[in-house]
């Protein structure tokens, strides 16, 4: 059993170091490896997923406002039409009214608030892997202080060996 030097864990993600291997569980998959082919260890935040995901709630607000809108306006046309002209008539459109405003509604209780996502960048001759995490997880500040773990095992390891 080799010795553990250091850990990680978040919901998703944990990063295991010791001294010769990188152990890297996710939800999907296990990877082991060898310190000897690791180049660098790194920190990635995913701004541009983060700024994708505001955007597109942007977009889902912007076309509910015309549903609800619509709803309203139809609302106040039933009792409008159902005070002044016909009964029915202005029940019809009322009820129209409020179906098309609860269906404005929905789409933006539709709308989930995106949260910035990070990523364990390993870094190595044949390209890079990235282990994506929540940055929200209340365990994730402590990854600073993994990756720096990681990376003065990796000198001294490669120091070693050279």
């Amino acid at each position: 059993m080799e010795n553990t030097l250091s850990h990680f864990q978040v919901s998703g993600l944990e990063i295991k170091l010791t001294e010769d291997k990188l152990f890297i569980n996710t939800s999907i998959s296990n990877e082991a490896f060898a310190l000897r082919s690791v180049d660098g260890i790194g920190i990635v935040d995913l701004v541009e997923q983060y700024n994708i995901c505001l955007w597109e709630n942007q977009q889902q607000l912007k076309s509910s406002i015309t549903p609800i809108l619509g709803g309203i306006t139809f609302i106040l046309m039933g009792l409008f039409f159902g005070y002044q002209i016909s009964p029915n008539a202005g029940i019809f459109i009322f009820i129209i009214g409020v179906l098309v405003l609860a269906w404005g509604i929905s789409l933006r209780k539709g709308i989930v608030e995106p949260t910035l996502k990070s990523s364990v960048r390993i870094m190595m001759s044949g390209g890079n892997r990235d282990f994506m995490f929540d940055k929200a997880d209340t365990n994730s500040n402590s990854v600073a202080e993994f990756v720096a773990k990681v990376e003065n095992t990796l000198t001294a390891f490669h120091k070693k060996n050279s």
